[in-house]
């Protein structure tokens, strides 16, 4: 019985599929599904940022308390109620990807990137500067979101931040 699994010490189900030998129209299992990655909207996004601005002078060490960030997922969870779901995950990932947008629209706004650039309105990279701003992708990778879109949270997160002002906290 060369080349069948008859003295076989696996199966398939062993290595985590199920075959059914009698549906011949669907003899996989189903895909497996994730679900979406939460995502922020703008609005939310400000939400918090404004929340931890106002709430500045309970921060020490560089760092807010445990109980400023209970009371910003209360707060969170009763403006934006879909939020309170993992909200400490996602405010820090929130947090993070607000500080590479940030970084990336500071260097976008220094006068050696070459480019004019408004918080509301974007790069706007036209016809005649597409092939310039596609170089300086390429090295500035976390610009590319805002070719044509803008950054409405940048002075907001310049707040929060060690280089301005009181700012240090994220």
């Amino acid at each position: 019985m060369s080349g069948s699994s008859a003295g076989s010490t696996h199966s398939l189900h062993s290595h985590g599929l199920t075959i059914n030998p009698l549906d011949l129209q669907n003899p996989l299992p189903p895909p497996r599904t994730r679900k979406k990655a939460a995502v922020w909207t703008t609005e939310e996004e400000g939400t918090l940022l404004d929340f931890l601005a106002s709430h500045l002078s309970q921060a020490s060490d560089g760092n807010f308390k445990k109980a400023t960030w209970n009371t910003a997922a209360a707060h969170m969870a009763h403006n934006h109620p879909p939020v309170v779901i993992s909200f400490f995950f996602f405010a820090l990932l929130t947090i993070i990807q607000l500080k590479k947008s940030y970084y990336a629209i500071a260097d976008l706004k220094s006068v050696a990137s070459g480019f004019a650039y408004d918080d509301k309105h974007s790069a706007m990279i036209l016809l005649d500067n597409t092939d310039l701003w596609d170089r300086y992708v390429k090295v500035h990778k976390d610009t590319k979101p805002f070719r044509n879109s803008g950054f409405p949270h940048f002075a907001s997160v310049e707040l929060l931040l060690p280089s301005h002002g009181q700012g240090r906290f994220i």
